[in-house]
């Protein structure tokens, strides 16, 4: 469902846009001709939906500051695959971040139950790379930012106990910081004996980082 206001909050358009079964937005950004980007993810095949890879899928849809559809792809393997957040890169393409349990199809690999999964797509929706980080449990993207290196600083959390993550209790808040290419940089975690998550992060102008979530 997508609403648009004018500067005084008044109504100015509601769109529906979706298959049979469930559809879930989570990000959405402007592109340099003032069109739109929404991402999620869906596990619908039918009406606004033209191709499901396997259960839920990365979802992402264009829409026209009309309200008209300009394309929609979906990006996954035969697993579940959520999509949480977009943002522009710096050449004009677009960076996804969720998470994928699938390793097949778009997802070249999977480390275990489920994985951060980062995508590079074109304004057009072409797949330009894809990543994954993780260990061998849950491990968690919810939120996308772009660093002044022109990196980006992911936020979310995880429960894995390997591949340089720790964890502290039973699920630890994540921040990753990852190159123009999605090379990890560095990876911590902080928590406590319970549940911690992340739920966004952003780069201050002296290059620290602030994040907020719930523990």
């Amino acid at each position: 469902w997508v609403l648009k206001t004018n500067k005084l909050g008044a109504l100015e358009l509601s769109r529906y846009f979706g298959g049979y079964f469930t559809e879930i937005p989570l990000g959405i950004v402007e592109t340099d001709n003032h069109n739109y980007i929404i991402v999620g993810s869906s596990d619908s095949n039918d009406f606004n939906i033209s191709n499901n890879k396997g259960s839920y899928d990365f979802w992402m849809t264009k829409i026209a500051t009309d309200g008209s559809l300009l394309l929609e792809k979906t990006f996954g393997g035969s697993e579940i695959d959520e999509a949480s957040a977009i943002i522009a890169a710096n050449d004009g393409n677009f960076i996804i971040v969720g998470n994928t349990r699938s390793a097949d199809k778009d997802v070249s690999k999977n480390n275990g139950a489920a994985d951060i999964w980062i995508l590079k797509v074109s304004k057009e929706g072409n797949l330009i790379w894809e990543k994954t980080i993780g260990g061998s449990s849950f491990d968690v993207g919810r939120s996308i930012s772009r660093t002044q290196d022109n990196g980006f600083i992911i936020s979310g959390s995880s429960r894995s106990l390997d591949a340089n993550f720790n964890n502290q209790g039973q699920n630890d808040a994540l921040i990753i910081k990852v190159d123009s290419e999605g090379n990890i940089v560095w990876q911590e975690t902080a928590g406590g004996r319970e549940i911690d998550f992340l739920y966004d992060a952003i780069e201050l102008n002296n290059k620290t980082i602030i994040a907020v979530g719930e523990s």
